[in-house]
């Protein structure tokens, strides 16, 4: 559990960070393109026996680095891009999982999340990654806002766009594979998204909407583990409920906030 909550705690900050620059992109299916497409590591890494979530890193990287590279490209959209990258993650993933020998428990934790199985050493390597994305965010930071809010702007003014979205979109990738053992690939997109759009809901500017991400994104992640944990459930689904739940409240008291501002006008 003292791993658990730690790498819930890390994640929430890391995914909500990049979460930010993400979501207004409208790049939010890219979370489950390349987390689906990332379990073709798991795959290849189970068949050579070498460590699973490694592999993934590894292919969530070049799945980033495609995404990035192919952006601007008018000819091809976003989301058309990012979808043959998952059905060719998942294609290629299936095939070899049926050539792989021998019965693969081990596959059910990736998809599905096993947040109590991860090590000290996954602990580990997640805290140094996270070092490393929010020393890269504040090096990024002035780039990474402008170009989200006006790609174009953030060129004329000859700031690093290429190099920043390049960092944004293979980070939030190796992020997405290393949450995969809290929430598992179907699931993990969640903690990307959903404290996004809940805090745009209650917030009217930048600043504020990461303060917002981040705390939605920590009470989500730790509730949801609680409650696995005392109703003895899966944490990636209890995680991923909570969260809209959040998203839900955060909706009609928004909604009925409007409607009685309306009214009294």
């Amino acid at each position: 559990m003292q791993r658990a909550f730690i790498s819930c705690i890390i994640l929430s900050i890391i995914l909500g960070l990049l979460g930010t620059f993400i979501v207004p992109r409208k790049m939010a299916f890219m979370a489950d393109g390349i987390s689906h497409a990332s379990l073709l590591g798991v795959a290849v890494g189970l068949l050579l026996g070498i460590l699973p979530l490694l592999m993934a890193v590894m292919v969530a990287i070049i799945m980033g680095a495609i995404v990035a590279a192919l952006r601007s490209n008018t000819r091809i959209t976003q989301d058309g891009l990012i979808g043959i990258l998952l059905t060719g993650g998942m294609s290629s993933s299936i095939i070899v999982f049926s050539i792989t020998p021998g019965f693969k428990p081990e596959l059910f934790s990736y998809l599905f999340g096993s947040i109590l199985s991860t090590t000290w050493t996954e602990v580990y390597i997640l805290i140094g990654f996270s070092i490393v994305t929010l020393i890269l965010i504040k090096y990024f930071w002035r780039s990474l806002v402008l170009s989200t809010v006006h790609d174009q702007l953030s060129r004329v003014m000859n700031l690093p766009t290429r190099t920043a979205n390049y960092f944004l979109f293979v980070f939030t990738a190796i992020a997405l594979v290393t949450g995969v053992k809290i929430l598992g690939i179907i699931l993990v997109s969640a903690l990307l998204i959903i404290p996004v759009i809940t805090s745009n809901l209650v917030t009217h500017s930048l600043k504020a909407s990461v303060i917002a991400t981040i705390i939605f994104g920590l009470t989500g992640s730790v509730t949801g583990l609680f409650i696995s944990f005392i109703l003895d459930l899966p944490s990636g689904p209890c995680i991923a409920l909570t969260l809209i739940g959040m998203f839900i409240l955060a909706l009609v008291s928004t909604s009925l906030k409007d409607i009685a501002t309306s009214t009294s006008d």
